[in-house]
This record gives C-alpha cells, structure tokens and sequence, in this order.
C-alpha cells in the first residue's frame, strides 16, 4: 500500500452519496491524502462541465471526464478523445430513426452538456449545466452521447452507422440508459495517458469504481477496489472491497490503508 501514489475514484454510486453530495468526511480524508503526496482525481461518465460545482471541498488533482474522452491535470487538458463532426451527425440521425422522435439523448463535449428534451427541462444536479438543443442539426463533435434505451440490439445498430468496431458502448446498471463514445475513449485509455503524464505506472494506482465502466480501470491500476454497492461484475475484478458510496467507502478504505 505504500506504493499507492494516484488514487482515481468515480462519482456517481461511488465518492458520491446518493443525493450526489460529497460528505465532510471524505473531503477531510482526501486532503489529508493530498497533503502526504498522493495525487487524488476522479474517473467518471459526467461531463467536466457538470462536475466542478457538485464536489463540495474536494478539489481534485485530476480530472478524467466524459468517460475517459477528456484528461485534465493541473487546469491542462492533456488528452481528448472524440467523434467528429460527420460520426456525430450520423449516429444522432440513427438514434431518431431507430429509437422513435420521443427519444431522450444527452451528450457532452468539453465544455458543454446537451439534452434534447427542451420541453421538459431536467430538475436537479444538471439543471443548471445543460443546453437544451434537440441535436437534430449539430456542428461539432460529441465525446460522449447517451441514449434512453435498455435494448441491446438497438444500442449496436445505432454504434453500427458509423462502424462498430469504432464505439465503446457501456450500459449503465442503474438506469436504463446505454453510453456511446470512440472505442479509444475509456477511462483504461485515459489512465494510460495520465500515467505516462506523470511518470507514474499503472501499478501505483488505486481505483475505486461500481458500475461496468469501471470493470477496465480496476483491472488496469495497481489496486482496483470495488464499492459495497457495487454490481458482481466488478466485485469480481476488485482486489478489494470496501464500504458503500453512503458509508463513505473510498475515504474508509484511505484512510484504513494509506494514511495508517
């Protein structure tokens, strides 16, 4: 454990409780991380425009935002990762066709989040980040577009109008909704950026996660450490499991393991 110099966390399920608040006690078991030398970031699916106003006092080394799309350290974006213009109008035109006008989609660049139901604007943590645009007619490249479906098939047709072998899909595990990015754009990805930005391996790396886009960041860092609450897939490629996101797990296990 006193080789763990990096530790990534994500949010939601996670560092987050479930009102997506960050806790007192996290954020005081963070900086007294932070002040011994270990660089704390989080990992997560939201867009870095969304993220910044939810941490609280937490305030990160490192962000790896919209899925592992984007790498920013020390206020430097040092990584992006995204479709362009063309990929993005085309996967947007066969989600309409395939899912229906009534679809919901939200999708995020790097430095806005979008949502196509203007009719109706979202309440709660987004309501104040979102640009509400249909998406029918964009001009500029998406890292991260989600859709509102659960069928499997539906999500493979709609990453098959560009190519699928050029789409990560992930499902989310707690709501039915499918993720689509480059297939490069994985938190995974991301973390082999950051590592050779740092000089720092992989295997020096803590990671906290509980949801499928976790499974590859766990498996790649040095320690990989499922939540409580966490889905049995990623329970199954943790080396550790600690306490629930509402119990404050990622700062128990810190603090038990790298601040003793």
């Amino acid at each position: 454990m006193k080789d763990i110099s990096v530790v990534l966390t994500d949010l939601d399920g996670t560092l987050f409780h479930d009102n997506k608040t960050v806790s007192e006690y996290t954020c005081e078991i963070i900086k007294k991380a932070q002040k011994k030398g270990i660089l704390v970031g989080i990992s997560t699916s939201r867009a870095i425009a969304s993220v910044s106003q939810m941490l609280g006092d937490f305030k990160p080394d490192f962000y790896i935002c919209n899925g592992g799309a984007l790498v920013k350290i020390y206020g430097k974006i040092i990584h992006t990762c995204q479709f362009s213009v063309a990929e993005t109008r085309a996967m947007l035109a066969k989600i309409y066709e395939v899912a229906g006008d009534d679809v919901e989609i939200t999708m995020d660049d790097a430095e806005r989040y979008y949502w196509n139901r203007v009719e109706k604007k979202r309440s709660g943590d987004l309501k104040s980040t979102a640009v509400y645009n249909d998406l029918r007619n964009v001009d500029f490249p998406a890292m991260k577009i989600c859709v509102q479906t659960c069928d499997n098939a539906t999500a493979f047709e709609i990453a098959s109008s560009i190519g699928r072998e050029n789409v990560d899909i992930q499902p989310f595990s707690d709501i039915p909704w499918y993720k689509f990015s480059k297939a490069d754009a994985t938190k995974e990805k991301a973390i082999e950026v950051l590592s050779q930005y740092l000089k720092i391996p992989a295997e020096k790396m803590a990671a906290f996660g509980d949801d499928f886009n976790d499974i590859g960041m766990l498996k790649l860092c040095g320690i990989g450490v499922a939540m409580e609450n966490a889905i049995p897939q990623v329970k199954e490629v943790a080396d550790d499991t600690t306490l629930s996101n509402e119990a404050d797990g990622v700062a128990f296990w810190i603090e038990s393991n790298l601040l003793k």
